[in-house]
């Protein structure tokens, strides 16, 4: 072998080692999706641990197969569709009567005392009068059926002692329905719902998880897009600070409400609540709606894409390096799609935990040997879904639907 060929050949021999390491080794930026959620601040204060909880100290990381047939569908936000409404009524004004509106036969009522429940004394059908169309029906003359307080907690509710509940007969029909309870010493607060109705006001949001310092949208549809007389409403946090909605219509025929999502200052375990209030057709149409959503202060955030390794036991690890702003035990967690067939599908998902301190940190997420053999799927890769966990809360505070393709292929 003379010296040009051997040169030849170390030169190859090099190229291609240097080939392998990049393609083993590699830093990769994150790929956008519009349903990306990224902190736009971080928040320097710890977590409030609930009573009695205590923060793992050890850090884990493991990995697991899914089932073949496996399918990864993003969480929609829930839209909530209201037939109801409710209304606190008066002691004085129920006894004199208070008006109702309904649109369809049927409705469903039920007043629930709003004072001390151990002085109020228990309805019964007797008690309760309606006027509708011009005639006066009296107790059960009136209800398709009722239940009283013992009757709604056998059934397994928890409404208030001294509450009462009917439906409407036929007879009683639909439109303006007056109520009375000559009785009533307290307020009550009185719900109405129609199951028959076609009057339906739609509640959603633009997202699942609401971050502090951004921007969300509450969305109010009635029927469709028709418009509506009046709609407002609010949002409750876990610590019972509230904040007022304002809805303005939009060319598609929604109400949009902007709220910039101060999460520190409503900061509490549990869902935060919207409710929204709309009157409709010269005030024949009665209708709330509720719906919740997460809330997360972040304490912490992912960089610009992760560092890739494709060992040659076929193991692939991906380190995601983390700014941190208070300490907390933060988890990271993925899915892996590979190629079966011609077809990418999700074959695998991986955690790692770990408490980290304020400053520069970082987390690895591992899809071990074992595991990269029993998913069943080839190069190229993509780790999907990654999403940044504060377990101190369990809130989700940073999320990439789309991860990171890693164009290995071997």
């Amino acid at each position: 072998m003379n010296k040009k060929t051997i040169l030849s050949l170390a030169l190859s021999l090099a190229l291609s080692s240097t080939a392998f390491a990049k393609q083993v080794n590699s830093e990769l930026r994150f790929e956008r999706d519009a349903q990306d959620m990224i902190p736009s601040t971080l928040i320097a204060s710890k977590a409030a641990l609930a009573p009695g909880m205590t923060l793992e100290a050890l850090p884990v990381k493991f990995s697991w197969v899914l089932p073949v047939d496996q399918k990864i569908e993003t969480q929609q936000p829930f839209v909530r569709e209201s037939r109801e409404y409710w209304t606190r009524v008066p002691g004085a004004e129920l006894a004199r009567g208070t008006m109702l509106h309904t649109t369809a036969r049927g409705a469903l009522i039920r007043l629930s005392p709003v004072n001390d429940a151990k002085s109020v004394v228990p309805l019964s059908a007797d008690d309760i009068e309606i006027r509708s169309g011009g005639k006066a029906l009296l107790g059960r003359a009136a209800m398709a059926n009722s239940a009283n307080a013992v009757e709604l907690k056998m059934a397994g509710t928890d409404f208030p002692d001294g509450s009462f509940a009917f439906q409407l007969s036929d007879s009683a029909g639909a439109g303006a329905i007056q109520l009375t309870l000559p009785k009533a010493a307290h307020d009550y607060l009185v719900h109405v719902f129609e199951p028959n109705s076609s009057e339906v006001l739609k509640l959603t949001m633009d997202r699942v998880v609401a971050s502090h310092g951004q921007t969300y949208k509450v969305f109010a549809t009635f029927n469709g897009g028709e418009s509506v007389d009046s709609v407002d409403g609010l949002v409750s946090a876990p610590n019972g600070t509230q904040f007022d909605l304002t809805f303005k219509r939009g060319n598609d025929g929604r109400y949009v409400a902007e709220v910039a999502h101060d999460a520190v200052a409503g900061a509490g375990p549990g869902l935060w609540e919207v409710h929204a209030f709309a009157s409709a057709k010269g005030a024949s149409v009665q209708r709330d709606a509720k719906t919740a959503f997460s809330s997360s202060v972040p304490r912490a955030r992912m960089g610009t894409g992760a560092d890739v390794k494709l060992a040659d036991d076929g193991s692939l690890s991906m380190r995601l390096p983390l700014k941190v702003a208070a300490e907390s035990r933060f988890e990271v967690r993925g899915t892996l799609y590979g190629m079966d067939g011609d077809t990418m599908r999700p074959a695998a998902q991986a955690s790692a935990a770990a408490m980290l301190k304020a400053g520069n940190g970082q987390l690895e997420l591992v899809f071990d040997a074992a595991t990269m053999a029993k998913a069943r799927v080839s190069a190229p890769f993509q780790v999907r879904e990654l999403t940044l966990v504060d377990q101190a809360d369990l809130s989700t505070i940073e999320l990439r639907h789309g991860g990171v393709r890693v164009p290995i292929d071997r």
